[in-house]
C-alpha cells in the first residue's frame, strides 16, 4: 500500500475545547488543510484510562444482544453490549459491561482486536472482546439504558442483519471481525 499524498493531511493550528463532561471532551479545532486553507474540524476524545469496548457474548450457539435507546437516533436499537472505559484493561471493562447490560458473567474473555467506530469524528479505538458465558444470566443491572436482552441463535445473525434488525455500526464491525477470526459459533 502506498503512502497517502502529504498535501491531503490536515494539521491542527489550535486545539479548541468546546465541551467536556466526565466521559468525553468535544473539540472544535482550528486546522489547516493540505492546500493551505484554514478551516475547523470536530473531534471527540473519550476520557478514561483505557479503550471503550464492544462485547461479543457467546453462550453455546447463541449470541447475546441488548436493546437500548440510542438518544442521537431517537430510536431503540439491538446491538452487542458496549461502553466507555471503566478500567485501563479492556477485559475488565468488558466484564463490567457484560454484567451491567446483560446480567451475564463471563467464564472467559478474549481480546479479538480493535476498531475505530468513527475515525472521522472519534479519536479512540474500541476493543472487541469475546465473552464466553456458561451460566444463566442474572437480572440486568442497567435498567436506565437496557430495555431487554436476547440470546439469538448465531444462525439467525445474517437474517437479522439483512432485515435491518441489526444496524448498529459497532455491532456490525465486531461481528465482521469475529467472522474473519472464526470466533462465532459454528454449529
Amino acid at each position: 500500500m502506498s503512502e497517502p499524498v502529504e498535501r491531503a493531511r490536515v494539521r491542527r493550528s489550535r486545539e479548541v475545547l468546546a465541551y467536556g463532561n466526565p466521559f468525553v471532551e468535544v473539540f472544535d479545532d482550528e486546522v489547516r488543510f493540505g492546500d493551505g486553507t484554514a478551516g475547523r474540524y470536530l473531534r471527540i476524545r473519550q476520557r478514561g484510562a483505557g479503550p471503550g469496548v464492544v462485547v461479543l457474548p457467546v453462550r453455546g450457539d447463541d449470541i447475546g444482544l441488548v436493546r437500548t435507546y440510542r438518544y442521537p437516533l431517537g430510536a431503540w436499537q439491538w446491538g452487542l453490549p458496549r461502553g466507555l472505559a471503566q478500567d485501563a484493561d479492556p477485559l475488565e471493562t468488558a466484564r463490567a459491561e457484560l454484567l451491567e447490560e446483560m446480567g451475564a458473567r463471563a467464564a472467559g474473555l478474549r481480546l479479538l482486536g480493535h476498531m475505530t467506530p468513527d475515525s472521522g469524528l472519534l479519536t479512540s479505538r474500541v476493543a472487541v472482546v469475546r465473552a464466553e458465558v456458561t451460566a444463566a444470566p442474572e437480572p440486568v443491572r442497567d435498567l436506565t439504558e437496557v430495555a431487554e436482552t436476547r440470546w439469538l441463535p448465531h444462525t439467525r445473525l445474517r437474517e437479522w442483519i439483512a432485515k435491518g434488525h441489526l444496524e448498529d455500526g459497532m455491532t456490525l464491525a465486531a461481528l465482521a471481525l469475529a467472522t474473519a477470526l472464526d470466533e462465532l459459533p459454528t454449529t
